[in-house]
């Protein structure tokens, strides 16, 4: 996707439209298998990239790496730069699942011990809102792979908040042979399972998730520092 790529601190941004990311979406799972890998980049996740030479190094390996944070496509305009379309990381679980279900793919969820979400509660919350059945399992180490799941899934999403996920699929997409879509998208299916609101579409469109969340979950304010002050900050005072 190199033609079409922004850098962010030293992460590549794969600057496409919604129209072209959803085509490219729908020719992935159209075609044979070939373990595509797709990041939802936010501010926290470039944060950490740019203070981790390998992360930096696995996320510039992804297939595709999506502009998900607001402050990214924001901090670009402020350079003069256009991001051409923000796509979060429940907009990738969306488009694909419904998908999934028009073209009888299969889907695993592969699921962290932290999660606030269970697997059970993540398949009943998709069934509700996609009427689509997908597989939700715990991580349990290396015999994972064993599992007759991890051997036919098409579609592998994880839920282990960066960058454990990005490292993951790094280290063992190569373990799903019929995969042919692999996404790290941290928190998504705690709004899909209603563990957790998302924020009204109006916040999210100016920008102020963030703010929304802080109010939700108090204990992230570390984190909200991290994607408010500190990234924004270090984006405009880098040189490269």
């Amino acid at each position: 996707m190199g033609e079409n790529a922004l850098k962010i601190m030293g992460v590549r941004v794969d600057n496409l439209s919604r129209a072209e990311i959803n085509g490219w979406i729908e020719n992935t799972l159209d075609n044979p298998p070939e373990r595509k890998f797709v990041t939802t980049l936010n501010p926290e996740i470039v944060l950490e990239a740019h203070q981790n030479k390998e992360y930096r190094e696995v996320l510039n390996s992804a297939d595709l790496n999506l502009c998900d944070g607001f402050g990214i496509k924001f901090l670009f305009s402020i350079k003069g730069r256009k991001i051409n379309s923000r796509y979060t990381g429940v907009d990738l679980v969306e488009r694909v699942l419904k998908l999934a279900r028009e073209k009888s793919i299969t889907a695993l969820i592969i699921v962290s011990k932290k999660s606030l979400s269970s697997p059970e509660e993540i398949e009943r919350g998709i069934g509700r809102k996609y009427n689509f059945k997908t597989r939700a399992k715990y991580w349990n180490g290396e015999k994972f792979f064993e599992n007759e799941e991890a051997k036919s899934a098409e579609i592998v999403f994880l839920n282990f908040g960066a960058p454990e996920q990005e490292n993951f699929i790094f280290e063992n997409r190569s373990k799903f042979p019929r995969a042919k879509i692999l996404a790290g998208v941290g928190g998504t299916f705690d709004f899909l399972s209603g563990k957790m609101k998302r924020a009204p579409r109006w916040v999210r469109r100016i920008g102020l998730e963030w703010l929304w969340r802080l109010l939700e979950e108090p204990k992230r304010i570390k984190r909200i520092k991290n994607a408010v002050i500190v990234f924004p900050w270090i984006f405009l005072t880098h040189k490269k």
